[in-house]
C-alpha cells in the first residue's frame, strides 16, 4: 500500500514522487549487518567478469543515507550514495566493496554476483560524538579541524527552559561569556567569545539558524537601549534580542565557531565568532512528542541595608507631611523607636523598619511553556512540524511576555540524486510593559530599592491618588500633579524624578509586539560522481512594534509635556547562495575535497515613528489625540556580495589540512567622492590537524591530535557613513518640510573595513578507553582598523566623526577535562570542567588618542572607556585625591574629602571563567546541575551609588549620632559628609565581579512506560523537576547582584534593572 503524506507539506514538487515507495520485494538483496551477513532471494546469472552493480544503503532505521562513500578496496574506483541512497558501480567478481560514510561502522562487502544490494549501516556512537557542523552547515569529522568547535546538545536546554535560551550557554562553553540584560522576560543577552573584541562595546557573534543569517543581534538600530548624544543610555525597556525568538524545543545541536579560522567563510559578519544553529527534523517513525514546562520565580533580593535609622534629615524624624515630603527618599533620620511619626501624606505611623518592601512589591512571576511536534520520515520525504505557546508573567506587576512559534522543517527527493530542504521557524511574540532600565522617570524597579527605610511601598499602592471619572476628565488640570489630584501620581517627595513604583508599573505603558519568519529553501542535486550542486535562499524577515507612553497625572511633566512615542519596523535580511563540491581520492591514501560558492546578502530596515507631547483629551493615549505630532522615517539598505572557496586535504586519516577565502564587496563603501576607495576585503584562512595517535599510540592513549588554525577576518559598516545624507525635517515652513542632514557624525569618504587576524594552536588527548579526555588551546587576535564613532566637538555641528582607529589584542588559554568516571550497569557519572583565560589589552587608538569612551553611566560620572595600555572597557570613576604622604586630601572647612580624579579601576569583563557540569544516572533517574563562576572583572554599582546618598547602606552607620570633624573643629552631620561623599568619589562604587554560582540542578526520572504497559501508546516520558539561579557559592559585590546589567553594550555598568530572580520548576516530556 502507498503511503500518502500530509496535505500540508507544501516542498515544491511534492506530487511528483512522494507516494512512490522502494519496493524491492521482487528484487534480490543483499542485506549486511555489523555482525553477519546473509544473501535472500536468488541471483542472476551473468556471463562477464565486469558488470554495474547497483544498491541501496540505508540505517538501522531504513532510512536512506546520502552521501556514503562506496569504493572498491585497493583501487581509487569509487562513487557516492545520491539523494535516495542509492548507488551503481562497475565491478569484477572477486572485488569488496566498502561502504564509509561519518558517524557510521564502516562495511566491507565481497563481491561474488551481479546481484542487487541493500546494505545496512550501523551507527558508531562515539564516531557520531565526534561528527561537528561548520561553516556553511557543513558536517566534518572532529578529528580534521584545526580550530576549536564548542557543541552544545538541544536536549540541555528544554529543561529548565529560558525565555531566552541564549542565558542557558552560561558555563556550558569554554571561553564564551554571557550577560543577560536586567530587562525582565526574555531580555536581551549579551554573548562575548574571547575577549572584547571592539573598540566600540559591541562584540555579539553572528547567529545561523539552518544556514540562514539573522539580523543583529538586539534591536538598537530601531528602538530600545540605546544611547544619547552624551553618551548615557537612555531611559528605555530593553525590547529582547532576535535569538530570543526561538523555540528551544525545537533546537537539535548548537555549534560555537569561537575562532577567525572556523568562522572565516561567513566574512564580514563573524568578526567576533558564530553560534550555528540547528533545528530538529523528521524521524525514522512517525513521532508525537509534547513537552509541557512550568515555572515559577522569586525576585532575589541582593540589598543588606542598614535598618536603625529611619526617614528624615539631619539625624531628626519628619514632624510634619512637608518635612517627611522633603526629605523624600533620605533616611538620614533618628533611629526607629516606634513612635508615631507624620508621613508625607499627613497620616502618622509607627516609625519603625520595613524590612519587606523588595518582596512585597514584588509578585512571584510564572511561565508557562507548551510544545506539541510531529516528526515523521517517508520513503522520499520527512517533515517535522511544531508549535509552541509560551506565556511569562514578569515578577515586576502588570508586565509580562507571550510567545507563539511554528517550525517546519522538511526535506523531499522528488527525483533520483536531487534533495530539497525547507525550514520555516514563525514567532509571534508581545511584551506587556517592559521595565524601562536606568535611574530616570518611569522605572518601577529603581525606586522600590531607594523607599525610605520606614515606609512600607504598600502605602503607595495603587500609586495615582484616585478615581479618574467623566467629571474629572472634563475640568482638566494644569501644572505639576499635587496629591489632591485625582488620577495623578502620588507623590511621596519633592524630588518629582522618584516616580511612584506602583504609578510606574500600572501606568506607564510600554508595549511591544514582533512577528518574524525565518525561513529557507534549498536544493542539492549529486551527480553519479560524487559532485554535488547546491543553491540555497534563506531570509530573516521580521515586523515590529513599538508603543512608550509618559501617561497623564506623571509627577514630573506638566500635562502639555507627557508623551507618546509608536514606532513601527520591518527588518529584512535575505541571503542566496550557492556552493559547488566534491570529495575524491587523488590516490587510494590521499583525499581531496574542493568547494566553491558565493552568497548575495541584502539587508534593509525601514522604520517610522510618529511621537508628539500633550494629549487633547486626557488618559486616551493614541496618536491621533496627541496636541502636536512629528514624524520620522528611517530607511537603511546595504548589500554584499561574495566568493568563497574551501579545499580540504586528508592523508591516511590522520593527517589534514584545510584553506578557504572568502572575497566580500561592500555597498556600504562605495563613495563617489573617493572612487578608489577599497570596497572589498579578502578573508583567507588555513588550518591543519595531526592525528598522531594514528601513528604511535601509548598504551594509555586512546586518541590524540594537534591542531593549528590561522585567518584574516573583518567587516565593513553600516550604511551611509561616507557620505552626506539628507531627509526631511518633521519641522514645516509655509506647509512644507524643511530638509535636514541626517548624519550625526561627520562621514568619511575613505572609510575601510576593519581587521582581525588570529593564530590558534590546541590538542585534543582521550585517555581510559575515553573515560578521560583533555582539549586545550591557545589563541592569539589582533583587530586593526576599528571603525568607531570618535567624540567630536559639539561646535561642528556634528556628535562625533566616523574613524578607522585603533588596535585591539586578545589573547589567551582555553580549557576542557570531560570523561567519566563511573560506568556500571545502573549508575554512571559524566563530568566536565571548562575554563578560559583572556589577556585583553589596547594596543593603539587614534594618533595622539590615549582614550575612547564606550558607555557612560547616568550617574556618579562613571564610564566605562579604552585605553591603551589597558584591558578595553576600563570602568572608570572618580577616586580619592592623596597628598604627598599618601594620605587622603580633605576640604580643610569641611573635612569631606576633595572632588576627586578619574581612575581606571579595571576591565568589565574579567580574565577567568569557568563551569563545572555534572550529570548522574541510576536506573531510571537522572541527576544534573551546572556551577560556573567569572573572575576578575569590575562593576560600577549605581544602586548602591544612590543608596548611599540616601543612607540606605550600612557603610553610612558610623558618625550618625556624632558626626564628622576631620581636620576642622567644626563637625559635618553625617548626611552631608556621605552625600559629599558619594558624589565627590564615585570609585567608592566600583565593585569586583567575581563570583561562582550554583548555576542550575534537575531531578529527572525516565517513567517505565514497557513496565506499565504503555509502550505501544508511549515511547517514552519523563518528569523532572529543576532549579536555576539558586545561590552564590562565593560573591564579592554588596548591594547589587554581580551579573546585572541594562545594556547590552554597557558591561561594567549596572543601574536600576529587573533583580535576577531564582527559579523552580516542573517539566514533563512524552513522545507517542
Amino acid at each position: 500500500m502507498k503511503k500518502i503524506l500530509p496535505l500540508f507539506l507544501l516542498v515544491p514538487c511534492l506530487a511528483l514522487g512522494a507516494n512512490s515507495k522502494h519496493n524491492n520485494s521482487s528484487k534480490a538483496k543483499f542485506i549486511a549487518s555489523a555482525t553477519s551477513t546473509r544473501v535472500t532471494g536468488g541471483n542472476k546469472a551473468v556471463n562477464q567478469a565486469s558488470f554495474v552493480l547497483k544498491g541501496f544503503v540505508r540505517d538501522a532505521s531504513g532510512q536512506a543515507l546520502i552521501g556514503v562513500t562506496v569504493s572498491i578496496k585497493g583501487t581509487s574506483t569509487g562513487t557516492q550514495t545520491d539523494a535516495n541512497g542509492k548507488f551503481a558501480i562497475t565491478v569484477n567478481t572477486g572485488d569488496v566493496l566498502v561502504f564509509s560514510y561519518i558517524g557510521y561502522i564502516k562495511k566491507e562487502i565481497p563481491i561474488t554476483a551481479p546481484t542487487e544490494l541493500t546494505i545496512e549501516l550501523d551507527e558508531n556512537s562515539k564516531e557520531l560524538s565526534e561528527v561537528v557542523v561548520t561553516a556553511l552547515g557543513i558536517k566534518k569529522e572532529r578529528k580534521s579541524l584545526g580550530y576549536s568547535v564548542s557543541e552544545v546538545k538541544g536536549s540541555e536546554l528544554t529543561t529548565a527552559k529560558e525565555p531566552n535560551f541564549a542565558s542557558e550557554l552560561e558555563g556550558k562553553v569554554a571561553g564564551l561569556n554571557v550577560t543577560t540584560v536586567s530587562g525582565g522576560p526574555a531580555s536581551s543577552v549579551n554573548i562575548n567569545i574571547r575577549g572584547a573584541a571592539s573598540l566600540s562595546g559591541g562584540n555579539q557573534p553572528l547567529y545561523i539558524i539552518n544556514g540562514v543569517q539573522m539580523v543583529g543581534s538586539d534591536n538598537s538600530s530601531v528602538t530600545g537601549i540605546s544611547m544619547n548624544s552624551g553618551g548615557e543610555y537612555d531611559n528605555s525597556p530593553d525590547q529582547g534580542d532576535g535569538i530570543g525568538n526561538i523555540n528551544p524545543d525545537d533546537i537539535e545541536s548548537i555549534s560555537v565557531l569561537k575562532g577567525a579560522a572556523a568562522s572565516a567563510l561567513y566574512g564580514h559578519n563573524a568578526k567576533y565568532g558564530v553560534i550555528l544553529i540547528t533545528t530538529k527534523s523528521g524521524s525514522s517513525k512517525g513521532t508525537v512528542e509534547y513537552n509541557s514546562n512550568y515555572e515559577f520565580e522569586k525576585a532575589i533580593n541582593p540589598t543588606d541595608y542598614q535598618y536603625e535609622y529611619g526617614n528624615g534629615a539631619e539625624g531628626l524624624k519628619p514632624t510634619s507631611a512637608a518635612a517627611a515630603f522633603s526629605s523624600g527618599n533620605a533616611s538620614w533620620g533618628a533611629k526607629l523607636d516606634g513612635s508615631l511619626v507624620p508621613q508625607f501624606d499627613g497620616v502618622s505611623r509607627p516609625y519603625v523598619a520595613q524590612t519587606n518592601n523588595f518582596d512585597e512589591f514584588y509578585r512571584t512571576g510564572g511561565a508557562f511553556t507548551n510544545t506539541v511536534s510531529f516528526s515523521k520520515a517517508y520513503d522520499l520525504a520527512a517533515i517535522r512540524l511544531s508549535a509552541s505557546d509560551l506565556h511569562d508573567n514578569s515578577i515586576v506587576p502588570n508586565s509580562g511576555y507571550d510567545r507563539k512559534s511554528f517550525n517546519f522543517s522538511g526535506n523531499f527527493s522528488p527525483v533520483k540524486r536531487l534533495m530539497i530542504d525547507a525550514h520555516l521557524n514563525y514567532t509571534s511574540d508581545a511584551a506587556q510593559n517592559r521595565p524601562i532600565l536606568g535611574d530616570g522617570p518611569g522605572n518601577s524597579s529603581y525606586q522600590v530599592l531607594f523607599l525610605p527605610t520606614s515606609l512600607n511601598v504598600n502605602t503607595l499602592n495603587p500609586g495615582s491618588s484616585g478615581t479618574i471619572t467623566a467629571a474629572n476628565l472634563a475640568n482638566g488640570y494644569t501644572g505639576i500633579p499635587s496629591l489632591a489630584s485625582v488620577g495623578n501620581e502620588l507623590l511621596f517627595a519633592n524630588n518629582t524624578y522618584a516616580t511612584n513604583p506602583w504609578f510606574a508599573a500600572n501606568k506607564f505603558i510600554n508595549n511591544s509586539s514582533r512577528n518574524r519568519n525565518i525561513a529557507s529553501a534549498s536544493a542539492r542535486y549529486t551527480f553519479d560522481d560524487g559532485l554535488f550542486a547546491q543553491v540555497r535562499i534563506g531570509q530573516d524577515y521580521y515586523t515590529e512594534r513599538f508603543t512608550d507612553v509618559v501617561p497623564n497625572g506623571t509627577g514630573y511633566y506638566a500635562q502639555a509635556n507627557q508623551n507618546l512615542a509608536e514606532t513601527y519596523a520591518t527588518v529584512s535580511e535575505l541571503n542566496t547562495d550557492f556552493l559547488i563540491g566534491k570529495a575524491f581520492k587523488a590516490t587510494p591514501d590521499f583525499t581531496i575535497t574542493p568547494n566553491v560558492g558565493g552568497n548575495i546578502e541584502k539587508s534593509r530596515t525601514e522604520s517610522t515613528t510618529e511621537a508628539g507631547v500633550g494629549f487633547v483629551i486626557p488618559y486616551v493615549y493614541t496618536v491621533d489625540n496627541l496636541a502636536s505630532k512629528t514624524i520620522a522615517y528611517n530607511d537603511l539598505f546595504q548589500q554584499v556580495n561574495s566568493l568563497y572557496g574551501t579545499l580540504e586535504l586528508g592523508y591516511k586519516s590522520y593527517l589534514y589540512l584545510n584553506g578557504s577565502v572568502r572575497s566580500d564587496w561592500f555597498s556600504s563603501l562605495a563613495s563617489s567622492a573617493e572612487p578608489n576607495n577599497k570596497l572589498n576585503i579578502i578573508y583567507p584562512s588555513v588550518d591543519g590537524s595531526f592525528v598522531f595517535s594514528e601513528l604511535f599510540k601509548p598504551s594509555w592513549m586512546d586518541f590524540g591530535k594537534i591542531r593549528a588554525g590561522w585567518a584574516n577576518v573583518g567587516g565593513g559598516t553600516s550604511p551611509y557613513q561616507t557620505l552626506l545624507n539628507y531627509g526631511l525635517n518633521s519641522v514645516q515652513s509655509s506647509g512644507m518640510p524643511l530638509g535636514l542632514i541626517k548624519n550625526s557624525a561627520t562621514p568619511n569618504a575613505s572609510l575601510q573595513p576593519s581587521n582581525a587576524e588570529e593564530l590558534e594552536i590546541g590538542t585534543e588527548i582521550h585517555t581510559l578507553q575515553n573515560r578521560l579526555n583533555f582539549d586545550v588551546t591557545w589563541y592569539d587576535k589582533t583587530s586593526k582598523n576599528e571603525i568607531v564613532q570618535a567624540p567630536a566637538s559639539v561646535t561642528s555641528g556634528y556628535t562625533g566623526a566616523v574613524l578607522n582607529i585603533g588596535e585591539i589584542r586578545n589573547k589567551g588559554w582555553e580549557f576542557l577535562v570531560s570523561g567519566t568516571p563511573v560506568k556500571e550497569k545502573e549508575f554512571s557519572w559524566i563530568t566536565s570542567l571548562n575554563a578560559a583565560y583572556n589577556a585583553n589589552t589596547v594596543l593603539a587608538l587614534a594618533a595622539g588618542q590615549s582614550s575612547l569612551p564606550v558607555a557612560y553611566s547616568r550617574t556618579g560620572y562613571a564610564s566605562t572607556v579604552d585605553i591603551v595600555g589597558k584591558a578595553a572597557d576600563q570602568v572608570q570613576a572618580f577616586d580619592y585625591v592623596r597628598n604627598a604622604d599618601g594620605s587622603i586630601k580633605v576640604d580643610p572647612s569641611t573635612g569631606i574629602p576633595v572632588p576627586g580624579v578619574l581612575k581606571a579601576y579595571g576591565p568589565a569583563y574579567g580574565p577567568w571563567s569557568a563551569g563545572f557540569n555534572n550529570e548522574f544516572t541510576y536506573g531510571h533517574f537522572d541527576l544534573t546541575f551546572l556551577i560556573d563562576g567569572k573572575f576578575g572583572g569590575k562593576v560600577f554599582a549605581g544602586d548602591e551609588y544612590y543608596a548611599f546618598e540616601d543612607g540606605l547602606t550600612k557603610s553610612t552607620l558610623p558618625g550618625r549620632e556624632t558626626g564628622f570633624a576631620n581636620n576642622t573643629s567644626t563637625p559635618t552631620t553625617a548626611e552631608n559628609y556621605y552625600t559629599t561623599l558619594g558624589s565627590n568619589v564615585s570609585g567608592l562604587f566600583v565593585q569586583n565581579a567575581s563570583f561562582i554560582k550554583f548555576r542550575q540542578i534537575t531531578f529527572g526520572y525516565n517513567i517505565p512506560t514497557a513496565s506499565l504497559g504503555l509502550s505501544k501508546v508511549i515511547q517514552s516520558a519523563n518528569l523532572s523537576v529543576f532549579g536555576r539561579n539558586l545561590f552564590y557559592i562565593m560573591k564579592k559585590t554588596t548591594d547589587i547582584d554581580p551579573e546585572a546589567s541594562y545594556g547590552t553594550t554597557s558591561q561594567g555598568l549596572e543601574l536600576g534593572g529587573v533583580p535576577v530572580t531564582r527559579v523552580y520548576g516542573l517539566s514533563l516530556d512524552v513522545k507517542f
